[in-house]
């Protein structure tokens, strides 16, 4: 392998999804430099969109490059590039029967017996030149990701049994999705505990989480073999954990090479306490990247002794170098004579918005000490669970979807159905966007949740969980970056609005409350007509959000005008017995699409339950909410919230009590009911590891114990 030739990578797809399309026709490009050693591979359960006769399919990729991500208009000027590539391997688990387990199943005709998926993870007999996978991608909805990572679960453990993972001196391998809502790493907390073998005594191989806050992609297929691509999502930003600095570098290398940062000169961005500080955190992503590229690109390598980043695969070299890393440092910032008498390199680090230099306190080349060491960050949150909260929270399809269905067929009958002439529309369905988004209804309801109700959460949340000063969560509020600017602008931001509605003190007195008993006189309770004055006083009432009307004008406009999305047609169910003379037919909202399964369940459900664990009043703070989610799961004959007629006899458990919570990623279906439950989850190892149960193991063993 030359030098100028990228670094071998083994990327594993996991879905059938437009995504999982798009991916394959552009990654699976050979004639691209950058796809150079790239082994892809697809695992799947829709044999016949990957395959054609028997070989993986060749996939057409039509991509619109638009001026500007951040504003695709209409009237700005648009490129067209196709993509023509496919994927070196695919792998069938089961069929398109989504309660097939095949692929749990060994396949006595390969070595170690094992299983379609565990085929694609570890590379045995596969047919392509890639070795274990280095990352495994889920792009699929939001609705598959617990049950697909159970799956890899399965495979995982597996694999580890029989040591064909690799050994701790390899690099990571690399878990996530390319869109990290509904609590991702919730669910691989439960995915990896609830199938841990009773002899796990941990992973052969590190392995890291990571979760994208956006889908990169706008993409559609209409037919097998060919996918549209309408456009790109403006910002890439990501959770990984464990949160360190290697484990970003690492996830840096892959998803840069998988979202084709080189050639789009789009740049990752991590989420959580270490981001940036325009992203809420402490800037020591910055400082990190500063430092990997200043010694990257200097000729001695890494520490002056000629080795890359890449090249440091063996934990005693790395401790011994970062061993001398520490040495230097420490003689440097001491005056040391022993220290070395080179100017040493200059490191740039964040200071608020500003940069200062620190010199003369440096070694040569401080990047292993960077990748080995953990910041304070990291320490205060090691698995990033505010970055994933990040992506959880993440206020853009999981609010515009429902909302738009709303308006689009609430005016309808009790299921939604509706009229529709196509001749008199001109399309045969209404368009999801151009239509249903131009309703004054659905701007209304985008605006009372996504800028009210959805802020009083983040604000109050993070006040609970984030170091004082430091605001990962907040920080990236609204989705995109144009709206986030102008609510900023109005005085809407999420601290701003849990202030003016007293909600965010409400939730920190009820955790002090929960935690030290009522404040008040010495006996610990509070008088009754203290608690009806707060009453009265708190919550969300008209007039708490600047601009309002004009906010929900403009958020109607800007959706139905996007020319990303004018096409995109609703999900819709024709009554073919509807027809009339003058063309006009019925139709209902089709409950089986991710719009609902998605969306509801886990989104706006998770945005409920985290509020009643605040101690919110659902039917005064989250009223938009509860209305848009009570007509959801009418049309789709669920009860994910109690009905209006039910509540008042809930004890304000109105998302405990619902029948099929458990159908949702809202904290109560993980036995979560209070803050400190839900800290106490964040704890948990996202792998299954037991750190704290082989401590206690140790100590049972230990001499001091045996002489109790």
């Amino acid at each position: 392998m030359t030098s100028s030739q990228p670094p071998a990578q083994t990327t594993l797809l996991i879905g059938g999804s437009n995504g999982t399309s798009t991916l394959c026709a552009i990654l699976g490009d050979k004639s691209k430099h950058t796809n150079t050693n790239h082994t892809l591979r697809v695992a799947t359960r829709s044999s016949n969109k990957y395959l054609d006769n028997g070989s993986p399919r060749t996939w057409r990729c039509k991509e619109k490059k638009h001026l500007s991500d951040v504003v695709a208009a209409d009237f700005l000027p648009t490129r067209v590039f196709t993509h023509v590539g496919a994927p070196d391997a695919v792998f069938v688990y089961g069929n398109d029967n989504e309660n097939n387990t095949n692929d749990e199943k060994p396949n006595n005709n390969t070595p170690y017996n094992l299983s379609p998926l565990e085929q694609a993870i570890s590379g045995i007999s596969a047919p392509d030149n890639g070795g274990v996978a280095d990352i495994i991608i889920l792009a699929c909805p939001v609705s598959a990701h617990l049950s697909l990572l159970k799956r890899i679960a399965i495979a995982m453990y597996n694999l580890n049994s029989k040591h064909l993972l690799g050994t701790k001196t390899r690099p990571p391998i690399l878990i996530g999705t390319l869109y990290g809502a509904g609590g991702f790493d919730w669910m691989a907390r439960i995915a990896f505990t609830s199938q841990r073998p009773s002899n796990f005594n941990g992973w052969d191989r590190g392995l890291g989480l990571f979760g994208l806050k956006a889908f990169p992609y706008l993409t559609k297929s209409l037919q097998v073999g060919e996918v549209t691509l309408h456009g790109r999502f403006p910002q890439l930003q990501v959770a990984v954990t464990p949160s360190t600095p290697y484990m970003r570098h690492r996830a840096g290398l892959l998803l840069d090479r998988v979202l084709q940062n080189s050639t789009t000169g789009k740049s990752l961005e991590f989420l959580g306490l270490s981001s940036n500080e325009e992203l809420g955190g402490d800037g020591t992503v910055v400082e990190e990247s500063l430092v990997l590229q200043q010694n990257n690109s200097s000729s001695g390598g890494l520490l002056g002794y000629g080795v890359g980043v890449e090249g440091v695969n063996s934990a005693r070299n790395a401790m011994l170098l970062a061993a001398q890393t520490h040495k230097s440092i420490k003689e440097a910032k001491e005056g040391s004579p022993g220290a070395s008498s080179t100017m040493p390199p200059t490191i740039l680090t964040s200071n608020n918005t500003n940069h200062q230099q620190l010199t003369n306190i440096t070694p040569n080349s401080p990047t292993l000490d960077l990748l080995l060491t953990h910041s304070l960050s990291d320490h205060a949150d090691p698995h990033s669970s505010l970055g994933f909260l990040t992506c959880t929270l993440n206020s853009t399809n999981q609010i515009l979807h429902p909302c738009i269905l709303v308006a689009l067929f609430g005016s309808g009958d009790k299921d939604g159905t509706i009229t529709w002439n196509p001749k008199k529309e001109g399309t045969a369905l209404p368009r999801f966007y151009a239509d249903g988004a131009a309703k004054p209804l659905a701007g209304q309801l985008i605006t009372a949740i996504a800028g009210g109700e959805m802020y009083f959460v983040l604000d109050a949340l993070e006040r609970l969980l984030s170091p004082r000063g430091y605001d990962p969560i907040t920080a990236l509020h609204g989705g995109e970056p144009v709206g986030r600017k102008v609510m900023n602008w109005l005085g809407n931001s999420p601290h701003e609005l849990g202030e003016r509605s007293g909600l965010t003190g409400l939730a920190l007195r009820k955790e002090w409350q929960s935690l030290f008993g009522k404040v008040g006189d010495e006996t610990g309770s509070s008088s009754v007509e203290e608690e009806e004055d707060e009453s009265s006083s708190v919550g969300n009432v008209p007039g708490l959000i600047n601009r309002e009307k004009l906010l929900a004008k403009l958020m109607s406009m800007g959706l139905s005008h996007n020319s990303r999305l004018n096409a995109v047609l609703s999900p819709c169910i024709v009554d073919e017995s509807s027809n009339s003379p003058d063309g006009t037919i019925r139709i209902k909202p089709n409950t089986k699409t991710r719009f609902f399964t998605d969306d509801t369940q886990h989104g706006l459900c998770i945005i409920l339950g985290l509020a009643e664990l605040l101690g919110f009043d659902l039917e005064r703070d989250m009223k938009t909410t509860l209305y848009v989610v009570r007509k959801l799961q009418t049309w789709m004959g669920k009860e994910f919230v109690l009905p209006e007629n039910k509540s008042a006899n809930s004890n304000g458990k109105i998302v405990s009590s619902a029948r099929d919570v458990a159908e949702t990623s809202a904290p109560q279906a993980f036995g979560i009911h209070n803050i400190q439950d839900l800290r106490q989850f964040l704890r948990l190892d996202v792998f299954g590891e037991m750190h704290q149960t082989r401590a206690e193991d140790r100590l049972k063993k230990s001499g001091l114990v045996s002489r109790l």
